[in-house]
């Protein structure tokens, strides 16, 4: 009898064991498991890819209304289909128009400058473009400058030139530091290029097809500020 309950005992509390070992490795199993299951949503929160856009489309007045200006005779036109071509350094070389803090400056271009939002620097892309004849009626350059222009440093900057082939016909800013040209080819194929100031970086964006229109958002833009050019 003392050797059954000797045996008896010894096999329960063997099984009492088991038994243990086995809930515990259930319950480290459902531990495991509820980890691994966080760690997942965590990763797939973490990878989700936010959306950015080339240009801040809402927060420019003057980009809506080049691409609302096109999109009369062109439907489809819409700064979403612009791709990027190339990026370079900015070459900063010596302007030669004079800043508005000169005595040379003259005020009919003050209209057309495009400041940056702390006024201390500006866009000039028409004083070296055009001027007026004896009649008052704009006459062009055949190529085309766009300076840089630093008001308390008082320095005038080209950091565009371009030929009769292309032109610039409108600029902003994006804050201080990033300022972006809007411009159209002979061929009516639209670009823009962003020059970031801080970086000394340009990005040049390329339309993927023509426009068609008869006179260009250049000719729009003189005769919106009393300028009728031929």
């Amino acid at each position: 009898m003392s050797e059954f309950f000797c045996n008896f005992t010894h096999n329960y509390l063997r099984f009492k064991k088991i038994k243990m070992k086995y809930f515990t490795l259930l319950a480290l199993g459902i531990l495991l498991s509820s980890c691994n299951k966080k760690n997942e949503q965590v990763s797939s929160t973490a990878i989700v890819p936010t959306k950015t856009d080339t240009l801040k489309k809402t927060e420019s007045e003057t980009l809506q209304r080049w691409i609302s200006f096109y999109k009369t005779t062109n439907p489809d036109f819409s700064v979403d289909k612009f791709s990027l071509s190339g990026t370079s350094e900015i070459a900063f070389t010596k302007g030669y128009v004079p800043g508005n803090f000169e005595t040379q400056f003259n005020q009919i271009y003050e209209p057309f400058l495009v400041y940056n939002e702390s006024k201390t620097q500006y866009l000039d892309f028409d004083s070296y473009h055009w001027q007026l004849d004896g009649r008052g009626t704009p006459i062009f350059e055949a190529d085309q400058q766009v300076n840089l222009v630093n008001i308390p440093e008082k320095k005038v900057q080209q950091i565009g030139f371009f030929g009769p082939s292309f032109r610039i016909e409108e600029g902003y800013w994006e804050g201080d530091s990033v300022a972006v040209v809007l411009g159209n080819t002979y061929e009516k194929v639209p670009f823009f290029i962003k020059y970031n100031l801080i970086k000394n970086t340009k990005e040049n964006y390329q339309y993927p097809d023509t426009l068609r229109f008869e006179k260009s958002y250049f000719y729009h833009r003189l005769m919106e500020k009393g300028f009728r050019p031929k």
